[in-house]
């Protein structure tokens, strides 16, 4: 079956913890490549915190200030670098997909395509740099990122729906790696949906995206007995940011230093 063809499940948004959304990628990806669940358009919202790739240095990070400002801290299991989640500041999402062959460029090419449609359909003329950035004008609005193997895809990403301090999250940050002058590089750079136009709803997003996703083919659902329970299991791994031990240099997703970016793929 063709990915125009097929009949996809939507997750409404909630707020969830940050383990919780690492363990649920985990076992999305994994089921519906085997045929287990059916293809899924999830939408959440993290709990503060502050999520790194699975090969990111927890040196990165100035712990106690993460503790200071009440971010929990988790590792997820793809590449990446650090991200700073608000809880409804921010649009997450997660699409998990048979790969049906389909290589890294070409599902970049259809979602972000699809995620840019909807994007114009609301009145933010976007344009997409690297396959899977966004930005309006020269600033960035959203990223995605993609896990392709074991006959699955997820392609995740996050929509800035209302402002990050940059000062909390230059704060979070090593010291030795970022100072002042990346707190007013970061407020030149990133953009909100909120600050393009305050009229737009968190549900209008949600209700567009879904809708160009998935081509109109859904059912509103929700998890499953079955996927809750070994969610539950793995959440307990992904609790603990040391299950693995990074050493990559990274910095910050949306103002990346240290190890360049054609190195993200490798672990």
């Amino acid at each position: 079956m063709s990915l125009d063809e097929m009949m996809w499940r939507v997750i409404l948004p909630e707020i969830r913890d940050a383990a919780e959304i690492v363990a649920i990628e985990e076992v999305l990806h994994n089921r519906v490549a085997q045929g287990q669940s059916p293809p899924t358009l999830m939408f959440y919202h993290w709990k503060p915190s502050v999520s790194i790739g699975k090969p990111q240095a927890i040196s990165d990070l100035n712990l106690e200030a993460c503790k200071r400002h009440g971010l929990k801290v988790v590792r997820t299991n793809g590449g990446g670098r650090a991200v700073l989640h608000l809880g409804e500041k921010d649009v997450s999402y997660s699409l998990f997909s048979p790969s049906n062959g389909l290589n890294t460029t070409q599902v970049y090419e259809r979602f972000c395509g699809y995620i840019a449609e909807a994007l114009k359909e609301l009145g933010m003329e976007v344009k997409i740099d690297n396959k899977n950035d966004f930005f309006i004008g020269d600033k960035k609005i959203s990223g995605n990122a993609l896990r392709l193997d074991k006959g699955g895809l997820t392609q995740h990403g996050i929509i800035i729906y209302d402002s990050h301090p940059p000062e909390i999250m230059v704060g979070i940050m090593d010291p030795n790696m970022y100072n002042q002058a990346d707190i007013a590089q970061l407020r030149e750079r990133l953009t909100s949906v909120k600050e393009l136009n305050p009229k737009i709803r968190m549900e209008d997003i949600t209700k567009t995206l879904t809708k160009t996703l998935t081509k109109g083919n859904y059912d509103i659902g929700s998890l499953t007995p079955e996927e809750k329970l070994e969610i539950l299991f793995l959440k307990q791994k992904y609790d603990n940011p040391n299950w693995y031990e990074g050493t990559s240099k990274r910095g910050l997703c949306w103002l990346s230093k240290g190890e360049p970016r054609g190195s993200l793929r490798g672990l």
